[in-house]
């Protein structure tokens, strides 16, 4: 049967503790972070066609395209943003931050004010491989027309996979604590033990004369108590053998 030195069993214990552990902590927080992310995200997208709503209006009855297109322009400045469009109240689009090459996932969808108020649609966009969120706001409630704002998925995951990688060098640093920890601690354990299984084969070959010098305040020391008796009960055993042979001469 192969050994196993009783140090890399408790160091082993601990690696896959600390491993389960991280991966679980990863999990929680993967998926109350995404959830808080995605929920922030959504609310800045709202706040800002909200804010931009407030002063748009009158470009849109001047169908003042040029100015339009340079206040949107301006505003992809934030980095959550990926596209704005603004939308007569038919639905057709005034001005875009795509210089006029919108793309099809987004010009073939309708605008459903109801359904996106209560959950933004996720589009992937191909051509500049960008999953956002669709984000609509109505100006002056719809009546002059609609915002069209995509705020980037992709920065939840980049915050997500910072979290993450944070957790991971986390756990990472204390696993190798705790290794160095362990070894310490395990030394303290096994050598007490190491002594008393030296003193246990010193005592099958017969020798006596060692006391057994192992003391701890541990149930090791009790097991040290019991190999001493043996060692005195043996001793005192050959004593008296000694003795009878010398007689019988």
């Amino acid at each position: 049967m192969k050994f196993f030195s009783l140090r890399w069993k408790i160091s082993g214990i601990l690696i896959l503790s600390n491993i389960f552990l991280g991966a679980v902590i990863v999990f929680i927080v993967h998926r109350t972070v995404m959830e808080s992310l995605e929920s922030e995200l959504i609310e800045r997208g709202k706040s800002l066609g909200l804010d931009l709503s407030q002063y748009i209006g009158e470009l849109i009855l001047e169908e003042d395209v040029v100015g339009l297109t340079g206040i949107i322009t301006r505003l992809l400045s934030f980095e959550t943003a990926q596209y704005i469009l603004i939308l007569d109240d038919e639905g057709n689009v005034i001005a875009d931050t795509f210089n006029g090459d919108i793309p099809q996932e987004l010009s073939m969808r309708s605008v459903s004010i109801e359904i996106n108020e209560y959950a933004p649609e996720l589009i992937t966009i191909k051509d500049i491989e960008e999953v956002c969120y669709d984000i609509i706001v109505p100006v002056a409630e719809g009546s002059l027309g609609f915002i069209r704002i995509g705020m980037k998925r992709s920065y939840i995951i980049e915050k997500v996979q910072h979290t993450n990688n944070y957790i991971f060098l986390s756990v990472l640093v204390v696993t190798i604590i705790g290794i160095i920890i362990v070894y310490f601690l395990a030394n303290k354990i096994i050598n007490p033990i190491l002594n008393l299984a030296h003193t246990a084969n010193e005592i099958s070959t017969g020798k006596l004369d060692e006391k057994v010098a192992v003391k701890t305040n541990d149930e090791i020391n009790y097991m040290a108590e019991a190999v001493e008796r043996l060692r005195e009960s043996l001793n005192i055993a050959l004593a008296r053998l000694n003795k009878n042979k010398t007689r019988r001469i």
